[in-house]
């Protein structure tokens, strides 16, 4: 009985350490926004470009037409 008390404590222990432990995070859906993030931060959209994939800010990124480009020549190579 004694044995069976202690290995339900440790359960219990280690129920309640993974229970306040994140879980592992979900990738975001694509055109599914999150909301407000609950630390007052603003959040800005990140884009890939088409040359190099490289990410950056949607609002910096040069818009092609084939995509998001990170400079002028990426988007002229790209458009060659």
């Amino acid at each position: 009985m004694k044995y069976l008390l202690v290995i339900l404590l440790v359960l219990v222990v280690f129920w309640i350490w993974r229970s306040g432990r994140p879980g592992p995070k979900k990738a975001a859906q694509p055109g599914r926004s999150r909301g407000k993030p609950s630390d007052g931060k603003e959040t800005t959209e990140m884009v890939a470009c088409g040359v190099c994939h490289i990410h950056l800010p949607r609002s910096e990124a040069l818009i092609g037409r084939d995509g998001f480009y990170c400079s002028e020549a990426h988007r002229r190579e790209d458009g060659a």
